[in-house]
């Protein structure tokens, strides 16, 4: 009894994660984000490291279907909190001593947001396996302290490729890839797969154990997110203007023709750029969306884009940087359902600072793309 207790408890592991559901990089103040899915998971681990000629190999339990879920706010354009929960249930295993998991992980993360395809998170995991065979045998807490990075990046503009990586204490690893769809800007899909892999015992944990042994969790995911709360553009429907309709007396009144009213720039957004980078920073896309609302929503008026740069380097190379910052962000417009035909584009190069270029700060307010509406 107390080696087939041993050998259920193989199972009462440590698991860290980041989200499950699409990943995101960036995020905007006050916004939120709810994710919900289900992981196919499945746990194995190596008894010969327990039990030496006395274990049975690789042992895994069969796989089952658990609910995801979390929750990130938006605390500014760089740091998010965030909170998910994962059930770490699985089926009995096929081998002679058959047992299964029934416990969940619960972990807090605090993101930063790199850059539009980059995200750090660091966080702290805590862990409940509960470790069941004909009755219930057991139950592991463990606390877990985890760091990890999150790669995005467009295939389309509306299919994105994800992974991501982490450690974390109790020498656990996970790497986690997959897909995510956008059906609208506010709600997506993914599915992938993740691996985990984290200490179990260590050697002379009990007086059987001959060596230090991990476990595995893996299995297919898919999810999906839901953000909203963050500060939209509303746009005020223009007053009517005045009907003159004639009166019944007299017979005749002089047509008075209305002069349209003339059309103007109207300053919008400053979408700014890294030392000699034609992509705008992360920390611009609340940006990049509000122009694309604004645009959207006012589908006969035009937006001039007039791209700047700091003063170091030549006049012309700066003039064909300023080019390059002009036409991404026009791109980005585009790829979001703004007509090219909405779009005038302007490269000012360096002649056309808002600040000094003798200081960092002054060149970074140099380095940007001015977007003005006509209307």
């Amino acid at each position: 009894m107390k080696k087939r207790a041993l050998l259920l408890a193989v199972v009462a592991a440590c698991v860290t994660s980041a989200t499950f559901a699409t990943p995101q990089t960036q995020w905007q103040e006050g916004e939120w984000q709810v994710d919900l899915g289900a992981w196919n998971v499945e746990a194995s681990t190596d008894t010969n490291k327990l039990f030496g000629d006395a274990g049975i190999g690789d042992v895994t339990t069969n796989d089952k279907w658990n609910l995801q879920g979390g929750v990130t706010y938006g605390l500014n354009n760089l740091w998010a909190l965030q909170y998910n929960y994962y059930g770490l249930e699985t089926k009995d295993s096929n081998s002679t001593a058959d047992f299964h998991t029934d416990g969940n992980s619960q972990e807090v993360n605090l993101l930063y947001s790199i850059n539009k395809n980059f995200a750090a998170y660091a966080g702290w995991n805590r862990i409940d396996n509960k470790i069941k065979g004909d009755d219930e045998i057991g139950s592991r807490k463990n606390n877990i302290a985890q760091i990890g990075i999150i790669g995005k990046a467009s295939l389309t503009d509306k299919l994105d490729v994800y992974g991501k990586a982490a450690i974390g204490t109790k020498n656990t690893t996970i790497w986690e890839a997959g897909l995510g769809y956008s059906i609208t800007p506010d709600l997506d899909v993914n599915a992938g797969y993740r691996y985990i892999n984290t200490k179990l015992v260590d050697k002379g944990d009990y007086d059987v154990i001959g060596d230090d042994a991990n476990i595995s969790y893996k299995g297919f995911i898919a999810g999906l997110s839901y953000r909203f709360g963050s500060d939209s553009y509303e746009i005020e429907e223009p007053t009517p203007a005045p009907v003159y309709r004639p009166q019944s007396q007299p017979q005749t009144v002089p047509v008075v023709q209305q002069m349209p009213a003339p059309r103007n720039d109207y300053y919008l957004e400053s979408v700014h750029f890294g030392f000699d980078e034609d992509q705008p920073l992360g920390t611009e896309q609340s940006k990049l969306d509000h122009f694309v609302q604004v645009a959207k929503a006012n589908p006969t008026h035009t937006f001039k884009l007039v791209g700047n740069t700091d003063a170091k380097g030549s006049n012309d190379y700066n003039t064909a940087l300023s080019q390059r910052r002009v036409n991404n962000v026009a791109a980005y417009a585009q790829s979001q359902g703004v007509a090219a035909s909405q779009l005038v584009l302007n490269y000012k190069g360096e002649v056309n600072p808002v600040s000094t270029n003798d200081t960092d700060q002054g060149r970074a307010d140099n380095r940007r793309v001015d977007i003005w509406e006509n209307k």
